[in-house]
């Protein structure tokens, strides 16, 4: 079977056809997302820790988690905090560029008044590149809630039954 990568590059795809492709991916994917959180909240509930089992599809080792703990994510914030609730001591005064220094159209200009130069602790985002979004994806279950539909996609096929089938035996696929 041809990969994906492939198949679109032959031009096997129309967008049409592509796009219904990614639809029917992104249900499985949130069907398989919802698979492997019940079946690891199933596991960590059996499994000891540093247990595994070992199937001949993989291993599955249990870890052991860690409990919860304080941390700091955002240092000024809790600089700032620190110095209202008189915890002067706390807190190291450091040189801070003031907020609008730190826009992009204030840092463009700073890099054309000092002959390109960057400045230090600056860097270029990387961008992004044109994407797809895809919304309205039905669940999986509503996709192929329908057997005939189900083996008709499996089967590839399109029309409402096997091809020449003018004697009616096309019920006969799906008894």
């Amino acid at each position: 079977m041809k990969d994906i990568t492939d198949r679109l590059a032959d031009g096997e795809y129309t967008s049409i056809e592509a796009a219904r492709q990614l639809a029917l991916a992104q249900s499985m994917e949130k069907e398989l997302d919802r698979q492997i959180g019940a079946l690891k909240d199933f596991l960590t509930d059996k499994m000891d820790s540093k247990e595994h089992l070992t199937t001949e599809l993989g291993t599955v080792a249990a870890k052991h988690g860690s409990e919860p703990r304080w941390r700091v994510k955002d240092a000024v914030a809790f600089a700032q905090w620190l110095e209202t609730h008189g915890e002067e001591s706390s807190v190291e005064q450091m040189p801070y560029p003031v907020e609008w220094a730190t826009k992009p159209d204030a840092i463009e200009h700073l890099i054309g008044q000092h002959g390109g130069e960057q400045p230090a602790g600056v860097e270029l985002s990387r961008g992004t590149g044109d994407t797809v979004a895809v919304s309205k994806v039905k669940e999986w279950s509503q996709i192929f809630s329908d057997q005939q539909a189900q083996a008709r996609q499996l089967l590839g096929i399109t029309s409402g039954g096997p091809a020449g089938d003018e004697d009616g035996k096309a019920e006969e696929y799906w008894a």
